[in-house]
């Protein structure tokens, strides 16, 4: 996927984020797998930079702070949902909120914030409107990231596939 952000760019994401992508508790998020062999904090990373270069390149003129922010923390629920049979069937519908109180918890969001993580599933979450640019880029972003992520990791599967055969 290209969502190249300059190296000045890049800096700029992770000034944004620091005492967020480094916490302990958003750390745990290492632990998880989110799509194939990626890891929720791989893919809240990814959904970062896409949601920020998304911005950048079509001039939304969004709240930087508050779009990497809440783009990073989208996906804060701190479970492994492959596992976790009590949640699993509901987890895509449930996720978000689960989230937003989980980064509620530990960091000082504003409102904007909990808009992104609590709407960036919509339209599956049809109550859940994304209020505000920033949410709205979320949302795209992490559709561009998940597809990218599970379609990828069926190709590699596919040529492993292949190569195991030959």
């Amino acid at each position: 996927m290209v969502c190249q952000l300059t190296p000045a760019q890049e800096a700029r994401m992770y000034e944004i984020l620091r005492g967020f992508a480094d916490d302990p508790h958003a750390l745990e998020m290492q632990q998880f797998v989110q799509h194939g062999t990626v890891t929720t904090y791989e893919h809240c990373l990814r959904v970062t930079r896409i949601a920020y270069w998304l911005n950048l390149h079509w001039h939304c003129h969004a709240d930087e702070v508050s779009l990497v922010r809440g783009a990073f923390l989208h996906d804060f629920y701190l479970y492994d949902w492959h596992n976790c049979s009590n949640i699993t069937h509901w987890h895509g519908f449930k996720h978000p909120l689960i989230a937003r109180y989980n980064a509620d918890a530990v960091f000082q969001l504003n409102n904007k914030e909990r808009n992104i993580i609590q709407t960036h599933m919509w339209p599956l979450t049809i109550t859940q409107l994304p209020r505000c640019r920033e949410a709205c880029l979320v949302c795209l972003a992490d559709k561009m990231s998940s597809s990218w992520e599970t379609l990828m990791e069926r190709r590699a599967k596919r040529e492993a596939s292949h190569a195991a055969r030959s």
